[in-house]
């Protein structure tokens, strides 16, 4: 949000200043407000505003059911929408012990899920970009949650099994260099 306000000031500056060196001719007082103009009033306080008291703010708890509840929101409705969230495989092989089958087995299910995943968050895409006149702010949201966490996920599971083949190499000196 921070971003937004920055880009949305830069760009008032640019307007301002454009719309000021534009209005200036024989060196006279520009039409628009100036760069100076501008500074002041992003250094003017705002009215005070008048806190809630501590006894009605949110817990931490409850931010965290609220986005809880926003995301199951979200992904019934990416659910509704055709968009299917893969499910997460089964545990990885140890690669301390597994054999290469196993190893092999591990690698098809990690990129199957990987692709699930990529195809998860494309579908939501389209969805977002399809309804973007009328779902809500909170909506949209929740919908970028449910992409990001998908995205942790398949990142953190894929590491993962990473993790596993590096020591299954290490232990039979595999390089990998024969698939």
């Amino acid at each position: 949000m921070s971003l937004l306000i920055r880009s949305l000031f830069a760009a008032t500056l640019a307007v301002s200043a454009s719309t000021a060196l534009a209005a200036t001719q024989d060196n006279a007082r520009p039409v628009g407000p100036t760069l100076g103009d501008i500074a002041r009033q992003a250094e003017q306080q705002g009215p005070a505003i008048q806190l809630p008291a501590a006894g009605n703010l949110p817990t931490i708890g409850d931010v965290a059911k609220q986005q809880e509840a926003q995301a199951k929101a979200a992904a019934a409705a990416a659910a509704n929408s055709g968009c299917t969230r893969p499910k997460v495989p089964g545990k990885l092989p140890d690669g301390k012990t597994a054999t290469e089958q196993e190893m092999r087995d591990a690698q098809i299910a990690v990129k199957a899920y990987v692709s699930q995943s990529e195809a998860f968050n494309a579908c939501l895409d389209k969805l977002v970009k399809a309804s973007l006149d009328r779902i809500t702010a909170r909506e949209y949201l929740a919908l970028i949650q449910q992409y990001d966490l998908t995205y942790s996920a398949m990142q953190i599971f894929a590491e993962r099994f990473n993790v596993q083949l590096r020591a299954y190499r290490a232990r039979t000196g595999d390089t990998g260099n024969s698939q």
